[in-house]
C-alpha cells in the first residue's frame, strides 16, 4: 500500500476520542464555576441587602435620641424598650457620649471598638460601596462588600446542615454593632440578622434551572459524543468491508496479515501466502452475466471462510481470486489443504465443474510484506497460466527474474523502436530444383544498446502478450519494403521476402488496406512482399481473416501459412482458405518417429498441397537427409540452418548477390 493511501485511510478511520473527553471535562468544570459564581453572587446580595435593612433600623432607633435629655430619658428608654421587644432584629441599645462614657444601655453592655462599626463604614454600607465588619455569634470578623463575600465557609455549612431547618428557623445569623452619631452621642444598636432560607428561594431556583440547561446541554454533548464514536466504528467497518462479498477485504487483509506475521517473530508457525483464483472467471460471467459471478464470489468466500483456522487470514482480491495466508507443516499437507479447499468450492454449483489456480509464496522468517508476498504468490500462478494441467505453482526466484525481465522489455520497447533498434535478419530460401535463392524470411533480432543481442523469443512472446508486437509487424514490414526499395534502384534482383503478420491484426477489418498503404510509400510490387500468417489467426473472427487474405492476394501479395501442421485444424484451414504458400513446420522432422510417420506425413502434405496449387516451403531443415528426402518429393524451397542462418541484410545481399 503506497504512504499516502495509507495515510488517507489513517486521518478517515482515525478516532478522536480524547478531544471530545477533554471537551466534556472543561464543559462540567466551567458549569460548575458558573453555579459556584451564581451562588456566590446570590449569597452576596441576599446579605447586602440585609444589612442595608438593619443599618436603616438602627438609624430610625438612633434618630429617638435626637431630644434625648433629662425630662425625655424615660419615655425615650421606654420607647426603645418597646422596639426591642418588637424588633427581633434587634437586640440591644447602648449610647456613649463624645468621649466613649456610657449613657444608657438596655442591657447594661457596651462593645468594645473591636467589634463595632465605626460612622464611616455605616455611611459606606448605606452607599453600598465597600460595606461592613459583622461579627457572629463565635465572635469572628468577616468582610462583606459589592464585589462578593469574604467569609469563612464554616458559615454556610451551617446554613445548609442545620437539624433545626424549617420555615421558622434561620439557617443562621449575623450579630453585629451599628453605631449612629446623634448630636453628641454615639448610639450603638446591637443586630442580628438572621438569613431564612425563603431568602435563598430565588437563587435555588436560578441555580435548579441554570443546573437543567447545564444537564441537557451535556447530556446533548453526551449523545453527539457517542455519535461521533459509532459514525467512526461504522466508516472503518465500511472503509474494511468488501463491496462484493460483504466480508472482508483486502484493506483488511493486509492489516490481519502483517499483524499476524509480526507476532510470529520466533517462527514458530510455517505460513504460506496464497493466490487462489477461478480460472475462466470471465467466460462464466459472459455466460451467465455479471451478477451471477458476483454471486459466485460470494459464495466462494462464504465456503473459503469456513477453512480458514485460527492464525489465518482471507479476503476477496479481485474478480474471482482470494488471498490467503495460511499455516502449515508440510508442503505435501499444504498442497491436501489447497485440494480439500479446491474441492469445497466446486460444490457451491453443483452440476458444474469449475477449475482453480493457485500461486504459493512460502514466507520466510521476518518477511512482513504482506503486499510482496501475495506478489510472489500472484507471479507464480500467472507464470504457470491458465491452462496448465497443474493447479498448484510455487514460487521461485526465477519467475521474479522473467517479471523483472518483462518489465524492462516494456520498459525499453518504445524507445527502442524510436531508436530502429530493432533489426531486418534475413534467412534464405533455397529452391530444391537448382539449388539458388528463391526468396527469404525476414526475422527480427533486437540489439540492445546495454543488454546487447536479444533473441526473438525473450521479447518476441512479451510484445504478443501487451499489444506490441502490431507496432513492431509493422516496423518489420516497413523496413522490408524499405529494403526492397533500395535494391529495386540499385538493379538489384528482387525474391519474394515473406513478413509475419499476428493474429493480433486480423481484429481490424482495413487489415489489407493498412498493409497497402505501408508498402506502396517504397514504390515497391506487391509480388515480391509475401505475408506470412499462423494458423491460429483461424481462430479468432474467421470472416474478417478469409475477407483479408482474399484483398490482400487480390492486391497482388502472396500469403502463406506458416507452421503448417502445429494446430489441430490445419486441413479445415486449407479448406476455407486461399493461400499461395504453404510452410511445412520443422517439428515433423524432429523425434524418433520423424523416420517414419513424421516423413509419411510430409510427404502427402506436400502431395496434397500440389494438388491445391500451393508453394511448399520446408523450415528448420537442419541435415543433407532431410533435403535429399524434400529434394525427391518435390518440396518448392528449403529454409534452415542447412543452408544459412539467418543474417543482417548487408551479409544477406552480399552473399547472394541480390
Amino acid at each position: 500500500m503506497s504512504k499516502t493511501k495509507e495515510q488517507r485511510i489513517k486521518k478517515l478511520k482515525k478516532n478522536r476520542i480524547w478531544p471530545s473527553i477533554l471537551g466534556l471535562i472543561l464543559i462540567l468544570l466551567i458549569s460548575a464555576l458558573v453555579l459556584a459564581l451564581v451562588m456566590a453572587a446570590s449569597a452576596v446580595d441576599i446579605v447586602q441587602r440585609k444589612l442595608i435593612d438593619s443599618v436603616m433600623t438602627s438609624t430610625k432607633i438612633a434618630d429617638l435620641f435626637e431630644d434625648y435629655d433629662s425630662s425625655s430619658k424615660e419615655n425615650i428608654e421606654r420607647e426603645i424598650l418597646s422596639h426591642i421587644d418588637i424588633l427581633d432584629e434587634v437586640i440591644a441599645v447602648s449610647v456613649t457620649d463624645t468621649e466613649k462614657k456610657p449613657v444608657w444601655s438596655s442591657n447594661g453592655e457596651y462593645p468594645t471598638d473591636d467589634n463595632v462599626i465605626t460612622e464611616e463604614l455605616v455611611q459606606e454600607v448605606t452607599d453600598k460601596e465597600i460595606g461592613i465588619i459583622i461579627d457572629n455569634d463565635e465572635n469572628q470578623m468577616f468582610t462583606i462588600d459589592d464585589e462578593g463575600i469574604l467569609i469563612n465557609e464554616n458559615i454556610f455549612i451551617d446554613i445548609w446542615e442545620s437539624e433545626d431547618f424549617s420555615a421558622t428557623v434561620p439557617f443562621t445569623s449575623m450579630t453585629l454593632w451599628l453605631v449612629v452619631p446623634v448630636n453628641d452621642m454615639e448610639v450603638m444598636v446591637l443586630n442580628n440578622i438572621p438569613l431564612y432560607h425563603q431568602d435563598f428561594l430565588m437563587t435555588l431556583v436560578t441555580i435548579i434551572l441554570c443546573g437543567m440547561l447545564i444537564a441537557v446541554f451535556v447530556i446533548y454533548y453526551l449523545i453527539s459524543f457517542v455519535s461521533m464514536v459509532l459514525r467512526v466504528r461504522k466508516t472503518t467497518k465500511i472503509i474494511y468491508t468488501d463491496m462484493v462479498t460483504g466480508g472482508d477485504n483486502w484493506l483488511l487483509f493486509i492489516k490481519k496479515g502483517t499483524a499476524l506475521l509480526k507476532k510470529n517473530k520466533k517462527a514458530q508457525l510455517n505460513y504460506a501466502m496464497l493466490h487462489m483464483e477461478m480460472r475462466k472467471y470471465r467466460s462464466f460471467c459472459t455466460c451467465f452475466g455479471v451478477n451471477k459471478g458476483q454471486e459466485l464470489i460470494e459464495k466462494f468466500y462464504t465456503a473459503l471462510k469456513k477453512e480458514i483456522q485460527r492464525k489465518e487470514v482471507m479476503a476477496h482480491q479481485e474478480n474471482a481470486a482470494f488471498g490467503l495466508l495460511l499455516t502449515y507443516t508440510e508442503k505435501a499437507d499444504l498442497e491436501a489443504r489447497i485440494q480439500k479447499i479446491e474441492a469445497a468450492l466446486n460444490t457451491v454449483l453443483p452440476g458444474m465443474k469449475m477449475y482453480f489456480g493457485t500461486g504459493i509464496y512460502l514466507v520466510q522468517q521476518d518477511e512482513r510484506d504482506v503486499e510482496q508476498l501475495y506478489n510472489n504468490a500472484m507471479i507464480a500462478c500467472e507464470m504457470a497460466g491458465e491452462e496448465s494441467e497443474n493447479s498448484i505453482a510455487y514460487f521461485d526466484v526465477e519467475m521474479n527474474n522473467q517479471k523483472l525481465w518483462e518489465r524492462k522489455v516494456e520498459d525499453d520497447m518504445d524507445r527502442a523502436l524510436a531508436n530502429r533498434e530493432f533489426q531486418v535478419y534475413l534467412q534464405p530460401k533455397i529452391s530444391t530444383s537448382e539449388e539458388t535463392l528463391g526468396g527469404a524470411e525476414a526475422l527480427v533480432r533486437w540489439i540492445h544498446p546495454t543488454e546487447g543481442f536479444i533473441p526473438p523469443n525473450r521479447f518476441i512472446p512479451i510484445f504478443e502478450k501487451n499489444g506490441f508486437i502490431l507496432k513492431l509487424d509493422d516496423y518489420m514490414l516497413e523496413e522490408v519494403a524499405r529494403v526492397q526499395s533500395e535494391w529495386l534502384a540499385e538493379g538489384r534482383r528482387l525474391v519474394p521476402i515473406s513478413v509475419n503478420v499476428s493474429r493480433a491484426h486480423f481484429t481490424r477489418e482495413d487489415l489489407a488496406e493498412h498493409i497497402c498503404s505501408i508498402v506502396d510509400k517504397y514504390q515497391v510490387p506487391h509480388s515480391v512482399i509475401e505475408l506470412e500468417l499462423t494458423e491460429s489467426a483461424f481462430f479468432d473472427d474467421k470472416n474478417v481473416l478469409l475477407n483479408t487474405v482474399h484483398k490482400l492476394r487480390e492486391a497482388g501479395f502472396q500469403v502463406s501459412m506458416d507452421d503448417f501442421g502445429a494446430g489441430y485444424s490445419s486441413l479445415n484451414s486449407l479448406k476455407e482458405l486461399q493461400l499461395d504458400v504453404l510452410k511445412i513446420d520443422a517439428d515433423f522432422f524432429r523425434g524418433a518417429d520423424a523416420e517414419e510417420r513424421g516423413l509419411l506425413i510430409v510427404s502427402e502434405v506436400i502431395d496434397l498441397a500440389k494438388k491445391l496449387n500451393m508453394k511448399i516451403v520446408a523450415e528448420g531443415i537442419e541435415s543433407k537427409e532431410q533435403v535429399e528426402f524434400l529434394t525427391e518429393q518435390e518440396c518448392d524451397l528449403i529454409q534452415g540452418y542447412f543452408y544459412a542462418k539467418p543474417m543482417p541484410v548487408t551479409e544477406f545481399a552480399q552473399k547472394y548477390s541480390v
